[in-house]
């Protein structure tokens, strides 16, 4: 099975940290979660809805690497920080990214992510052409 990994230039680089932000195989786009982070490693907010707007350019952007958009998107995994306080800022970002019909979704609570900063992490997969 080939894997063909994805890492766009205007992404945080992973190189050193042990993962690729997406790996393309047997048809799908997997990918890492992206946080609120830019291509400069700086988280760009502090709040809920900036991080889940930067994690959706990130998403988007890996999307772009194989000719896809957030339309393709079938399937978004959410892993956000005190979910009872922020789910309706982040609701709010992940309705403007998405139209019908929308992609499979979860939401997790978790009680932090890998560093303190940040308040959301989000994953997705994609459909690709073989």
């Amino acid at each position: 099975m080939e894997r063909k990994t994805i890492n766009p230039d205007n992404l945080p680089d992973s190189g050193g940290y042990g993962y690729n932000h997406a790996i393309v195989t047997d048809g799908t786009l997997y990918m890492s979660g992206q946080v609120g982070m830019d291509g400069n490693r700086n988280v760009v907010s502090e709040d809920i809805k900036g991080q889940t707007r930067q994690a959706f350019r990130n998403i988007e952007a890996i999307c772009h690497e194989v000719n896809r958009t957030l339309n393709d998107v079938v399937k978004v995994t959410a892993h956000i920080v005190d979910p009872h306080s922020r789910f309706p800022g982040y609701n709010e970002i992940y309705q403007e990214q998405f139209e019908e019909p929308y992609p499979c979704h979860t939401v997790l609570g978790v009680e932090q992510l890998a560093g303190p900063e940040y308040l959301v992490e989000i994953e997705a997969e994609v459909p690709v052409e073989k």
